[in-house]
């Protein structure tokens, strides 16, 4: 027989647990591939501890990578509250059905209690928080030292005929994100009538845009005649054409790929150059030759505090960094907040000898 009192108070229990760990408006901004992947790895997660000796606890912490522990609890959280929403609603449907499935409901309640005794355990390890020493996260900005001034030159050079000589040429002369280059990017020669000079626009589609994050639109131009051998040899690809779409099917062998040619190239190099290290290039050369915000626009950010973390003004080459003409984007540039100066009141009694 079912125990309604039990029932009942196993669900109120339930939810409070739920809704104290598991909030679910913490859940309303993700997108349905940030879900989907959460999910995937959450239930990986969980498979795992269920025959790993540490339990959840090691299954978390099992990493000197702070990203990767980080993740591993978003994706935990976000798939135990998508199965205990889930059991509710199969309780829910299993208690109004006319018979009663005691046998579903009995169930049903077994998985929640299981449920119960998870979160608990995952609330735990979250709580003592990651153990171990950490590793260093390696910067694309520390792979850039060391590498000639015209590293984006060579790499383009390696890859000119190969599919990606297109991407490169954009990921190089607009630092823009892989996933970017996946929606693609439009290239058009055009005449600017408020100058009245040809002019070569990249306009982006951004990634990484939410309601207050990111740039959803942004263009980055250059003089149609400007001599920097990555432009030339961009006006070699066009041919003739006003318009050119820059696309890949997979940021991650675009990376991949770019790894292997860097590695033909310089062998001896001791970090690995990725896609990213384009970006950072790109960045650098903004910071040593454009205004701060325009830095922000042109990768796509809409917060100046974003910035610090691409590039270093000493790190472009006086004579290969690129210099767009224009830089625009949707938003403005949220500034860095300070934080003011305090000051203490003098004090009015006067101390006596």
């Amino acid at each position: 027989m079912i125990d309604a009192d039990e029932m009942v108070a196993l669900i109120e229990s339930c939810r409070r647990e739920m809704q104290a760990m598991l909030p679910a408006d913490e859940f309303a901004s993700l997108s349905s591939k940030t879900r989907k992947d959460y999910r995937q790895l959450g239930r990986t997660l969980l498979q795992r501890a269920r025959y790993t000796e540490g339990g959840m606890a090691e299954v978390i912490t099992t990493t000197q990578r702070p990203t990767t522990y980080y993740k591993r609890v978003a994706a935990l959280r976000y798939c135990l509250y998508a199965d205990l929403v889930e059991r509710l609603k199969s309780l829910h449907s299993a208690l109004s059905a006319r018979p009663v499935d005691e046998l579903q409901v009995m169930a049903i309640q077994a998985q929640l209690q299981q449920q119960r005794t998870v979160l608990r355990e995952f609330e735990a390890a979250r709580q003592s928080g990651p153990t171990g020493e950490r590793r260093k996260r390696a910067s694309k900005r520390q792979a850039l030292r060391g590498l000639p001034g015209d590293w984006r030159e060579q790499l383009y050079q390696r890859a000119a005929k190969g599919k990606y000589a297109d991407a490169i040429l954009v990921a190089a002369l607009t630092g823009c994100r892989p996933e970017e280059l996946r929606r693609g990017v439009l290239i058009r020669w055009v005449n600017n009538p408020r100058s009245d000079m040809g002019e070569i626009n990249f306009e982006i589609d951004g990634a990484k845009v939410k309601a207050h994050q990111g740039q959803p639109q942004r263009l980055i131009a250059y003089g149609a005649h400007d001599p920097h051998p990555l432009l030339e040899a961009l006006r070699i690809r066009l041919a003739g054409r006003r318009e050119l779409l820059a696309c890949i099917d997979s940021p991650v062998n675009f990376t991949v790929e770019i790894r292997r040619l860097a590695r033909h190239l310089w062998p001896k190099h001791k970090h690995a150059i990725t896609a990213y290290c384009l970006r950072h290039q790109w960045a650098a050369d903004l910071k040593r030759h454009a205004a701060a915000d325009s830095v922000s626009q042109g990768l796509g950010h809409a917060s100046a505090k974003t910035r610090r973390h691409y590039g270093q003004a000493n790190q472009a080459s006086s004579r290969h960094a690129l210099q767009p003409i224009v830089i625009e984007a949707e938003r403005p540039v949220k500034p860095t907040a300070t934080k003011l100066p305090c000051y203490r009141a003098a004090s009015n009694t006067e101390s006596t000898p």
